[in-house]
């Protein structure tokens, strides 16, 4: 493979580094580049340069040679086809100094900036140093735009695999050990990127800027052949057994898995199987088949030797399942939204799922062991990738799951645009009102703002995590945000918690940046936050408080209330505010009132263990019992650093405190005490996956018993998810669809019945009816979202029987003729049959009922009573008058 070599490789000796530059038709190049490196090294320096070329067809063989005689330069040839990392590896092999510096032919790495590449090896301190584009200081000359989006996009598709800003750098050092370390199949054009993943976390990394600049002769190397050999080596990095050979046999394993998943579905539609039992049973059915022949043909080898059959056709079965609801999820959209039939939309649904099979077996039923990946950057990936499927879901399902009532009343909202609401602030509002304008008043409509919602709150979940622990610690709390029941749910229904969790999360990064950190700029950003948090929800207002208190506890902190950043922050928070407290100034402070004293008076009970109990079950067993446990003094080894430690503990039980307090007096809700664990994520998922960076022998039993629950804790959650949306859309197998009695599914089918019913009574009487409802809001704003848009003029809640009626005390019309017929309605008889009912209304008929069905089965009874007309002095206004409640 090499010759032409001038001196015979030999251990270090009294070389101290070796210059290795790889070559590929670099005649023009080479000379100034030699120049530059013997200008900055100086001659005293013991060292020597290597020249690996790869059968270049011009003259830089023999440019280089010339510097031979005078220089201590070495020239080697290669033959075969080029390969930069090999170049690199045949270089390393024939080095004799100690360190090895690579550094590319054309000019673009600057050679005087190799002293300071070399320092932090020469000191002892790093185990690898690179001359980097991206660290703070460093930047890029002379490149396109085109340049800058591959290397952007290249070093965005290797940013699990490490934290290093540049992993794409070609100007970097190490020992010559490390080097040869690397595996002989080493291939591509990044070498680096190689050995900082087969190092892991023992390697040491430094950074120094350095100045890019282009090329100015010759021709770039890179090109698609490079780019997909990249694609392949970050495959293999990441374990997975991803190749043309293994895509076309498992192509061929799915085709016969189709033809068997086709004829069972057809064979079940035929028999009167609904869409949702079809497609689970010939997909379950044809999961089996293609198990046996992935297995034994498609991936045949000795990855994983040490899992049993069963232990992998559970992987296989896991992965199965995961692409079964992302197969619902595009049966749903093209059948019930594009309006496809069933046997046309399974066909581009199996092809879907075929691709999602086949990674998932790539990377984790069949993954390779050799690429000797650590479990770290498994996280990384596993996190990424789950994040990336809880996401597609969403989509998937959300505009075709029903809306729930609280969605609808949001929506009503939308409708009478105002600066705040007696129930919540107006940010809900306002983003129904923009999505639905785009795409019209439909399910989707409601919710596609939570699409960019969750890419936020995402990226401060991130964010948030990889400033107290790393990027790993960010990935880890990025995964919590995707599949703790809470969070997930969240993501999927437009309620005034979707926008209010992205604000904490982000608000806890900025309060961390500012008072930890000691970034004052990051009180700008908090101070939004804080005043976007406000307008979706009050509740984020409890962040002040346990800011305070941490600033008094944290000698360090307080410093900043002697600076004006703080200040501003509370200045900015106040003015994005201020529609709400102009809104509240206008009507008597009545919505402040309603979220604090007036809950306090109207509904005295003790739930303050519901804090503990909503945790349970909302953010998993799991995660609720690690969420205690790093209260304990496992604390300290889970977060070193006090202050992070300190800040994380201070800014969760400060509104958490806050909650079991009020819960002494009155009801507290789960959606207001779950966000308070958000600053604690970090802590407990470092508890919860410890042992992918150190040994587990240092923790109790109770620990590792956490750490082995939470990785089939992950899988069953994002499970329990799909199967939620599958079941609540498609059905299940076996399971009658249901509410539970929550008065969640029907409403359409509801608000038909209504609306049949009010134009009877319309023709009877000769004039327009009011529909009201004995509920306080639910009913009345799902009939007003289902209903034509007559009839949402027409409705009301049970202000007009004198009780509480939400933000319909406000939006009902005084003037209404009192003697316009009523339609009292209600999904429950509670209420609406009592007898007192008889005073407040004129001539109030007897209860009736009606069965309300969806294909041709009965989901919910609609009660309902008839009226001649109503009492004004009854009912009630906003100030609270005529209250018979």
């Amino acid at each position: 493979m090499t010759s032409g070599e001038t001196t015979p490789a030999g251990p270090a000796g009294a070389i101290e580094y070796s210059i290795i530059v790889p070559t590929l038709n670099e005649g023009e190049n080479i000379g100034p580049l030699l120049e530059r490196i013997f200008a900055a090294v100086g001659p005293s320096e013991a060292m020597e340069v290597l020249i690996v070329d790869d059968s270049s067809v011009d003259d830089t063989c023999e440019r280089a040679e010339s510097w031979s005689d005078s220089h201590p330069v070495r020239v080697i040839r290669r033959t075969g086809k080029p390969d930069l990392s090999g170049a690199v590896l045949d270089g390393a092999q024939a080095a004799r100094g100690h360190w090895i510096l690579v550094m590319d032919a054309d000019g673009s790495h600057p050679a005087e900036a190799i002293p300071d590449v070399l320092k932090p090896l020469r000191a002892g301190t790093h185990d690898v140093s690179i001359g980097s584009r991206h660290a703070p200081g460093g930047h890029t000359v002379g490149w396109p735009w085109i340049r800058h989006l591959t290397s952007w996009v290249a070093s965005l598709l290797a940013w699990p695999f490490t934290e290093v800003r540049d992993p794409m750098a070609g100007f970097f050092a190490t020992t010559r050990e490390r080097l040869l370390a690397l595996p002989g199949k080493a291939t591509g054009y990044k070498i680096l990127l190689e050995m900082l993943v087969q190092g892991g976390d023992s390697i040491r990394v430094r950074e120094v800027p350095i100045r890019f600049e282009d090329r100015q002769l010759g021709q770039s190397k890179l090109g698609l052949n490079q780019q997909i050999t990249y694609l392949k080596r970050l495959t293999y990095l990441a374990g997975g057994r991803v190749s043309m050979d293994s895509a076309s046999k498992f192509i061929l394993v799915g085709l016969s898995g189709m033809l068997v998943d086709l004829l069972i579905f057809h064979f079940l539609m035929a028999g009167g199987a609904r869409l949702g039992s079809a497609h689970i049973g010939s997909f379950m059915v044809a999961t089996v088949t293609n198990f046996i022949l992935n297995y034994r043909w498609t991936f045949r080898g000795d990855a994983h030797t040490s899992i049993s059959l069963s232990a992998r056709y559970l992987r296989f079965f896991t992965v199965a399942v995961l692409a079964l609801l992302i197969r619902g999820g595009v049966l749903v959209l093209l059948v019930e939204v594009f309006g496809l039939s069933p046997m046309l939309a399974i066909v581009p649904a199996i092809v879907i799922t075929a691709g999602v099979n086949y990674l998932g077996s790539a990377f984790y039923v069949f993954a390779s062991t050799a690429s000797g990946v650590i479990p770290r950057v498994r996280w990384h990936l596993a996190a990424i990738g789950l994040f990336a499927y809880v996401l597609v879901l969403r989509i998937l399902y959300m505009g075709h799951l029903e809306l729930i009532p609280d969605e609808m009343y949001y929506w009503v909202y939308a409708q009478q645009l105002s600066l705040s609401y007696l129930d919540h602030p107006p940010l809900v509002a306002w983003l129904i009102a923009a999505s639905t304008s785009v795409f019209g008043d439909t399910i989707f409509g409601v919710r596609a703002s939570l699409i960019p919602l969750v890419l936020i709150g995402a990226w401060f979940f991130f964010r948030y995590g990889a400033t107290m622990g790393g990027r790993t610690v960010g990935l880890l709390c990025l995964l919590a945000f995707a599949v703790l029941p809470f969070f997930a749910v969240s993501g999927i229904v437009m309620t005034p918690d979707a926008p209010m969790i992205a604000a904490w999360a982000a608000a806890l990064y900025f309060f961390k940046r500012g008072l930890i950190d000691d970034d004052p700029r990051a009180f700008y950003g908090l101070g939004i936050a804080m005043g976007v948090g406000l307008l979706a929800k009050y509740t984020i207002a409890l962040l002040a408080p346990a800011a305070l208190a941490f600033m008094l506890i944290d000698r360090r902190s307080r410093q900043w209330f002697f600076r004006p950043e703080p200040y501003l922050a509370v200045l900015i928070a106040t003015l994005i505010f201020m529609p709400v407290l102009i809104w509240n100034w206008q009507n008597e402070w009545a919505s402040f009132l309603f979220q604090s004293t007036r809950r306090l008076l109207e509904n005295p009970k003790t739930t303050s263990h519901m804090v503990f109990v909503y945790a349970f079950l909302l953010l998993s067993p799991v995660v609720a019992v690690a969420g205690v446990y790093a209260f304990t003094k496992i604390r300290r080894i889970l977060t070193p650093d006090e202050r992070n430690r300190r800040f994380m503990m201070v800014m969760t039980l400060v509104p958490l405190l806050t909650f079991v307090i009020y819960g002494l007096f009155t009801e507290v809700r789960f959606h207001w005490t779950l966000p308070a664990w958000i600053a604690m994520l970090p802590m407990i998922m470092t508890a919860l996956v410890q042992h992918a960076w150190q040994a587990r022998e240092n923790f109790s039993r109770f620990h590792r018993a956490l750490m082995a629950l939470w990785v089939p804790s992950v899988t069953l959650l994002v499970i329990l998810f799909g199967l939620l949306l599958h079941y609540l859309t498609l059905g299940l197998p076996g399971l009658k669809t249901s509410d539970f009695d929550s008065g969640y599914l029907g409403w359409k089918e509801t608000t038909a019945a209504v609306e049949e019913i009010r134009q009877e009574l319309a023709a009877a009487t000769g004039r327009e009816p009011i529909v009201a409802a004995t509920r306080k809001w639910d009913v009345p704003a799902a009939l007003s979202f289902h209903g034509p848009p007559e009839l949402g003029r027409h409705v009301t809640g049970r202000n007009l029987i004198g009780m509480r009626g939400s933000m319909w005390e406000y939006w009902f019309d005084p003037d209404t003729d009192p003697k316009r017929p009523v339609l009292l309605v209600n999904y429950r008889p509670e209420l609406i049959g009592e007898q007192w009912l008889e005073s407040v209304l004129i001539n109030l008929g007897p209860l009736k009922e009606r069965t309300i069905e969806r294909d041709g089965k009965p989901i919910r009874t609609l009660y309902y009573r008839k009226a001649e007309g109503f009492r004004p002095e009854q009912v009630r206004r906003p100030d609270g008058t005529h209250e018979t409640d």
